[in-house]
């Protein structure tokens, strides 16, 4: 059986994660299951996505994701799947069509993925209008575990037809002398963690910041975050993978005033604050 991979944002208060994880271990017996998190904002498609593919390398190679964070939930959005090659075989990534698959398709360091549209097979499970995690998703993740593979499954489809929003990529003005990024997440520390990635870095030390209200702040552009200096803000490329605002064992987020889904603007070069 392969192992089966869980990002939700059922919480652990309620019995949503708990449901999941017995009908996977109902249906897929013997299949090890892992959670990337259940904590995921209630709605919050792209902290799910950041989650997904920061953690998507760190999981086994053969790996099945069940990624369920899904505010459609029971309306005509498409259930898909994508499939990531490796040298092991691949890792298949089952989620709602609303952008959750965005950050992990548009990585700029991986091969294409193939990708299937499962809103027929989906439709033959007798569900809760409110629950697919459970009722679909677990059922179909429970079939790629025990050998069937997505081309048994489903319709093969363009990637580009799936949905892309705004927050899933950062932008690149050069003549401007700026980055257009999104925050992604605020983890427990304060970092803001953004779509700008890190092997897409800018074309110089970004030196200011504009939130979205219009103010500007200096940034200082480092390696560590030892290196921000006290009450400054910092710009450095974190653990995930992604660049991150973050303070020297302070809040980012708190001393900038942002939060998840903020839109800001990094700059370069001589920018007056």
């Amino acid at each position: 059986m392969r192992p089966i991979a869980l990002l939700t944002d059922f919480g652990l208060a309620d019995p949503y994660a708990g449901q999941l994880r017995a009908t996977l271990a109902r249906l897929a017996p013997g299949a090890t299951l892992l959670d990337i998190s259940h904590s995921v904002e209630p709605f919050a498609v792209s902290q799910a996505a950041f989650f997904l593919a920061a953690s998507a390398p760190h999981f086994p190679s053969a790996s099945v994701f069940v990624c369920v964070v899904d505010p459609g939930v029971g309306s005509s959005r498409r259930i898909v799947a994508a499939r990531r090659e490796n040298a092991e075989g691949g890792q298949d990534f089952l989620a709602p069509d609303n952008g959750l698959l965005g950050l992990l398709l548009g990585a700029p360091d991986a091969a294409p993925p193939r990708v299937f549209d499962l809103s027929d097979p989906a439709g033959a499970y007798a569900a809760s209008a409110t629950f697919h995690g459970r009722d679909i998703f677990a059922p179909l993740a429970a079939r790629l575990s025990a050998g069937e593979t997505l081309e048994d499954m489903g319709r093969e489809i363009d990637a580009d037809g799936l949905v892309r929003p705004d927050w899933a990529e950062a932008r690149i003005h050069r003549a401007a002398r700026e980055i257009d990024a999104h925050v992604l997440h605020v983890d427990r520390y304060g970092n803001c963690l953004l779509s700008l990635r890190a092997g897409t870095p800018p074309p110089e030390p970004v030196t200011a910041l504009r939130m979205p209200w219009g103010q500007r702040r200096v940034v200082h552009q480092v390696r560590t975050y030892a290196q921000i200096p006290e009450g400054g803000v910092g710009l450095l490329v974190g653990s995930q993978g992604f660049f991150e605002l973050a303070g020297n064992q302070a809040s980012a987020a708190m001393a900038l005033g942002l939060r998840r889904g903020d839109a800001v603007r990094l700059a370069w070069g001589d920018v007056r604050c």
